[in-house]
Formats: structure tokens, sequence, C-alpha cells
């Protein structure tokens, strides 16, 4: 059964409007078909990311058992390698490519300013950061499909201080096949993706995932 998290969002979701821009006398029933065609669309676009989440994994042995009681991230197996890739910071710094991180273990998360969920986890990725980064742990963000400005206050409100790569056309996106954000994808010390994250992922079951890779067991 594929199962979708509930925390996720795209930007085409984000961006629709909230109801009908006409007043003319026929607004009661422009506000009924409205809302059946965004309910519509809506669950077309929920069944378009379950399947293109179950076709991404579906030869990777399936969900694993990393979940917590009312959490809805879904967590899937892979390994293959990561996608290499040298882009600019979304701070405007050195350009970060990840090959500068061959012998740690990287955890690469996809956000952007306008994700309400990217919103809630961003405090719990800091403070996972902060208890892993001396523990051969890197953390790295890809702003996807954002403005500049926001991804910069972003980062501010919430005082990330792990470098974030900016992706304002989605290359990156494309190349990890993410269908959905946030995302966080595990990527092993030998460059490969061990895991992925669909969903807000919390201190926890992030902490749960890397104690497992770092003590060379599988999640």
């Amino acid at each position: 059964m594929v199962e979708m998290p509930s925390t996720t969002c795209r930007r085409i979701i984000s961006d629709m409007p909230t109801g009908p821009t006409t007043n003319s006398a026929g607004s009661q029933s422009g506000v009924s078909r409205f809302r059946i065609a965004l309910l519509v669309l809506s669950a077309v676009v929920a069944l378009a990311l379950a399947a293109a989440w179950w076709t991404l994994d579906r030869s990777t042995g399936g969900p694993t058992s990393v979940r917590a009681p009312g959490f809805e991230p879904v967590a899937r197996s892979e390994n293959r390698p990561a996608p290499g890739f040298h882009m600019p910071a979304v701070n405007g710094g050195r350009s970060i490519d990840l090959r500068d991180f061959r012998g740690r273990i990287v955890v690469l998360n996809f956000w952007a300013s306008w994700c309400g969920p990217c919103r809630q986890e961003a405090p719990q990725l800091q403070r996972a950061w902060e208890t892993y980064r001396d523990r051969g742990v890197q953390f790295l963000g890809a702003d996807e499909r954002d403005d500049s400005k926001d991804a910069l206050a972003f980062q501010h409100e919430f005082a990330i201080t792990y470098p974030s790569i900016s992706d304002p056309r989605g290359e990156l996106e494309d190349a990890y096949r993410v269908v959905g954000i946030p995302s966080t994808v595990l990527i092993s010390k030998d460059g490969r993706i061990v895991y992925r994250f669909l969903g807000k992922v919390d201190e926890g079951i992030l902490g749960h995932a890397l104690e497992s890779l770092l003590a060379g067991r599988s999640i």
C-alpha cells in the first residue's frame, strides 16, 4: 500500500488562489465549482506524487521501520551513487561541491522558505547538526526554486549554521528525484544514497538513523 506523508508541500499548491475573484450574482455557485476543482486537483497531485514515490523506490527494498508515533515521515532504503554537484551557496560564499565531503556521512535536506513543513523541521535539523558535526557528519541544505532574499531570511530566522545550496531552477531536486519537500537524503561516507525521508523529520528520527549509520548498522 502506498503511503504518502501529509507533511510535504510543492510550490504549485502553495501558490494557488484561496477562492474565486468574481463578485457576480453567481459567486456562490462559482465557489462550489472552485472547491470541487481544487479537491480534484489536490487528489490528482497526491496520486501523482504517490505513484512517483512508489516507482522511485520499488526496487530498493520497501519502507524501513524508521517511524515515530504520530509522525508522518516515510523512510525508504536506497543503494545508488549520489549525483555529484558543484553549486553556489545561498549566502553567496564559496560554491559547494559534494566531493569535498567524501569520507563523511552527508545529510542533504531539500527545503524552501515558502514550505511550511520546512519551517517546522528547521530548528530540529539545526540541533541535530550541532550534535553530529564533530562525529563525521556533514549537514547540507538545498534551497529549491526559491527567492534568494527569502532563503537568506529563512536561514537567519532559524539560525541555520550549516551551508545550503542555491537551486533556483530545481536542477538538484531533479537529479535526486525529489517528489516533494521537505525531503532528506542520507549519503554514506563512500558517496552512495542509503536512505531518504519524504516529509519533515525530527531530531529523534534523524538521530536514530545517524547513530545506526555511524555504527555500521542498517537503519
